[in-house]
């Protein structure tokens, strides 16, 4: 499958499973928005590798967890690309400091989770629909460890919204584009 000609943008993309995305889109010739939080040079290795396979983008920083900052992205976005044809929504906080045990966690660290996974979704889909080209893509990831690094509790709140996208995408009125394997 080739990517030539589209325009993706992929949420923390600067290493680990957002950087493999990001690399497999540019090696099908996508052109790649590499987002990150705070590792910079991480990006600018991630953005190095994409123009090493023959495709180029730029990189952007964002806070996924305040929606002023996707909109700016998005923005950012929109004047580089003119439009979008995938957006991946895979930033996450880092393991360790995101699982607590369901006794231990606080109010601070459980709106963490809504506003860094759930909220920022939502925000993001908000700002890519209106950039999307047709056939354009959404794609969003989730993070559960399980056992081995701590408690599920900060994901019980991503259950519902993501039953809920579901739902809605089975009963909008809008026509949603069928999901592609990448």
């Amino acid at each position: 499958m080739t990517f030539r000609g589209k325009f993706a943008l992929v949420t923390g993309a600067s290493r680990g499973i957002g950087r493999g995305i990001a690399l497999k889109l540019a090696e099908s010739g996508a052109r790649v928005a590499v987002h990150y939080y705070q590792k910079e040079d991480h990006a600018k290795a991630t953005l190095e590798k994409l123009r090493a396979c023959g495709s180029d983008g730029f990189v952007l920083q964002a806070d996924v967890c305040k929606p002023e900052e996707i909109r700016r992205m998005f923005v950012r976005v929109k004047s580089e690309f003119g439009a979008l044809d995938i957006f991946v929504n895979n930033a996450r906080p880092e393991v360790a400091t995101f699982y607590e045990g369901p006794m231990s966690i606080g109010l601070d660290m459980f709106d963490f989770a809504i506003n860094s996974q759930a909220k920022a979704f939502l925000v993001g889909v908000q700002e890519a629909v209106p950039m999307l080209r047709d056939g354009g893509r959404i794609i969003a990831l989730t993070y559960a460890p399980g056992g081995r690094f701590g408690s599920w509790q900060p994901w019980v709140a991503m259950v519902r919204p993501k039953r809920r996208w579901k739902s809605c995408a089975a009963t909008s009125p809008w026509r949603w584009p069928r999901a592609k394997s990448l």
